[in-house]
């Protein structure tokens, strides 16, 4: 009986062991439970910024070369744009950029401050739009001396550039084929500005619309000026003093020239009427007659140089009259049946109540109900 109670004795304190020891086990384990939920209880933010951090230190920084060592691709009003060959990354072939900065002259000038600032605005348009027909942002970084540069997807050329080239070599109007494409592409870039991204370019001409290739793709660019549109479409420069419409005279619609104080996306559609206009004349509108004028009114005497001035001043005058009108076509071309759609739009984007012109979508519908018979035409000439 002795040797049992001491058996039992023996069990029972091996069962107390044995709790003791599933008490400490069952607490380590609570406890390991405990740290693992305070570990995903910890805000996702720290994770996130550290991700930051680390592409920020491995990825490549925007690093764009002085003026002299890149291509001079063009210029406009106080700012150059160069041609920004990038180095190959990993093996692979990486496509140009184009590279937009104040240019030299003008960082002296008191006028500099405004140019690097609608730089700055330029890019955060850009950096909002998504459209096939609207140049891509690529980066945008401020040097030293607080001058920004924006870097862009980099275009063959220029329509101007285009325009201007066959004007020296007096190859006629652009071809129908041509002019067809690039309304389709910019009245579809208009159609997603006026619509969707809410604004009026503001500054519509043939050197803003670039072009790929052989007339692959155009695009426009420099959004140094454009304004926003409310959610009527309008804008109102009363309600909105600081608001300024900057555009270019030979451009603007009526309605800019008259100083309105509302007006509405189809501004733009006049000042595209007038590159529709360039494609055909070949050069700015209001320019050329007046520039007939100018030539065979100077005088072939040497009194003529004394003279300059004053015919320049004069030219000047009749420009800035001419400009919110529709500019007379050129007489000498003979145009072909296929620049009848073009000419129809031209007249149409050209009116001069605001009221009856198209809208960019209205465009797009013209061209695509022409289309068919268009390509069926060019099919029938090049198998001709």
């Amino acid at each position: 009986l002795t040797d049992f109670k001491i058996e039992i004795n023996n069990f029972c304190g091996c069962q107390r062991n044995l709790l003791d020891l599933l008490i400490i086990s069952n607490n380590k384990i609570l406890s390991i439970l405990i740290h693992l939920f305070k570990a995903m209880d910890t805000p996702r933010r720290v994770t996130r910024n550290m991700h930051l951090q680390n592409l920020q230190k491995f990825s490549t920084p925007l690093r764009i070369p002085p003026s002299p060592f890149m291509k001079n691709l063009g210029y406009g009003t106080g700012v150059n744009v160069y041609k920004l060959e990038r180095s190959p990354k990993c093996g692979q072939v990486r496509s140009p950029w184009a590279v937009k900065r104040v240019s030299q002259r003008m960082r002296n000038n008191e006028n500099a401050n405004i140019f690097n600032t609608r730089i700055q605005e330029e890019a955060e348009i850009l950096r909002k739009l998504k459209h096939p027909n609207i140049v891509g942002f690529r980066g945008i970084i401020k040097n030293t001396d607080g001058v920004e540069t924006l870097a862009l997807e980099c275009c063959k050329t220029s329509l101007g550039t285009i325009l201007e080239d066959r004007n020296d070599d007096n190859l006629g109007p652009l071809p129908a084929k041509y002019i067809f494409k690039m309304i389709t592409d910019v009245s579809n870039a208009l159609d997603y500005l006026h619509t969707e991204a809410n604004l009026l370019h503001g500054d519509l001409k043939s050197f803003n619309v670039l072009v790929k290739g052989d007339f692959e793709i155009c695009k426009l660019c420099d959004f140094g000026v454009s304004l926003p549109l409310d959610d009527k479409g309008l804008i109102d420069f009363a309600k909105n003093p600081k608001l300024r419409y900057v555009g270019t005279n030979l451009w603007s619609a009526p309605e800019i020239m008259d100083e309105l104080e509302v007006i509405d996306c189809k501004a733009d559609i006049f000042s595209f009427g007038l590159i529709i206009y360039e494609t055909i004349a070949l050069a700015p509108p209001h320019t050329l007659d007046i520039g007939d004028e100018k030539a065979d009114d100077e005088p072939n005497t040497d009194k003529s140089i004394e003279n300059c001035s004053l015919i320049d001043s004069d030219f000047d005058e009749r420009t800035d009259r001419a400009c919110g009108t529709r500019p007379p076509l050129p007489q000498a071309f003979e145009l072909t049946d296929d620049y009848n759609i073009i000419m129809e739009i031209f007249y149409c984007c050209t009116n001069e109540l605001a009221e009856d012109r198209p809208t960019a979508k209205t465009i797009t519908t013209m061209l695509q109900s022409d289309e068919d018979s268009f390509l069926e035409k060019e099919s029938l000439k090049s198998t001709a």
